[in-house]
């Protein structure tokens, strides 16, 4: 049997959640298909229940490594994946009814490299009860003809579990194993973006993502903020070098604008929700301020980028006028989507 779609699974100490995910998986109705479930050094009940659902569908392999984080787990799926397209799905979500068809399909008949679609957001509140986050889905877009900008405002935050990948195209692409605590979803894909255009976004819910109160999502130590605050460097050439290849001259600066943006309102989240020490947050915005500081951008294009939302134009100001710790005055319903 033809193998069209491999979809890649990292897993750590998922016992509870692991069924789940793979039963959304095989009940998608899409028979050419393998499923990797990569355990990355488990040490709970979970190799076990990897073992026991490979024996129950004969397209199910099981993977086994020492502990290297959610990067290497995924690489290693990618080093041995044999289906036409790659997708990647955590351990704790779910894809929803017909999602793989319709992402199989969109991407034969436009001929894509990569097939985004919207997502479910379910987070964790304090009465450990999940809600979902509404948010708007933009509209269906295909980057060679809307455009660089137009593709990223309407596909929104750029996850990899949402997207489905030709394996062609991902050749030499793997993800950066120093980013343990997050981002390595927005340099992988600015990476594929680099490369090429041909790039579809579906406003259709195709994905559910649970975002725990442990999640690697949220920042729960010094460590993984100061993980993150080192990620902001090659997440930003990621995106400088896709500006590069992917718009005219005539708009870099204005994308560019948009995506500092993007930055910076990530990193006052992140100081923000971790109520990070004030000697974390001078060195949180020095990194920021130099890495920034490397590219060149022209002094009236930090005002391209207040077309945005409140949240990334109250985040552009203060930051321009180094003021950024007042954005922590924001209540969470104004800054989160």
């Amino acid at each position: 049997m033809a193998i069209r779609i491999s979809i890649i699974i990292p897993i750590y100490n998922a016992a509870s959640t692991l069924q789940t995910a793979v039963e959304s998986i095989l009940a998608q109705e899409f028979e050419e298909m393998e499923l990797l479930l990569v355990d990355d050094g488990s040490t709970d009940d979970t190799p076990s229940i990897c073992h026991q659902l490979s024996r129950l569908d004969t397209r199910i392999r099981v993977i086994s490594q020492k502990n290297a984080g959610i990067c290497a787990a995924r690489n290693r799926g990618l080093s041995v994946a044999r289906g036409d397209y790659i997708t990647f799905c955590d351990d704790d979500d779910t894809f929803l009814p017909g999602a793989l068809q319709r992402l199989y399909e969109t991407a034969e008949r436009e001929q894509a490299d990569i097939v985004r679609g919207n997502y479910q957001l379910y987070r964790e509140g304090p009465d450990g009860e999940f809600r979902e986050q509404k948010h708007e889905p933009g509209m269906i877009c295909r980057m060679w003809q809307e455009g660089y900008a137009a593709f990223l405002q309407n596909s929104g935050p750029q996850f990899v579990w949402n997207a489905l990948y030709r394996r062609q195209i991902l050749e030499g692409v793997r993800f950066d194993e120093r980013c343990r605590y997050g981002l390595e979803d927005f340099i992988f894909n600015m990476t594929l973006y680099a490369k090429t255009d041909r790039a579809v976004y579906l406003p259709d819910n195709v994905y559910r993502h649970y975002e725990g109160a442990q999640s690697t999502s949220v920042c729960q130590t010094t460590q993984a903020l100061r993980a993150r605050i080192g990620a902001l460097g090659p997440w930003m050439e990621a995106e400088h070098s896709a500006i590069q290849s992917r718009c005219p001259e005539s708009e870099r600066g204005k994308v560019w604008a948009l995506r500092r943006a993007e930055a910076i309102t990530f990193l006052m989240h992140q100081l923000r929700d971790a109520n990070a020490p004030a000697a974390l947050r001078r060195y949180a915005w020095r990194t920021l301020r130099k890495i920034l500081s490397g590219y060149s951008a022209h002094a009236l294009d930090f005002w391209q980028g207040t077309g945005q939302n409140k949240k990334k134009t109250a985040a552009l100001l203060l930051y321009q006028l180094r003021m950024q710790g007042l954005y922590d005055l924001f209540t969470s319903k104004q800054c989160r989507k």
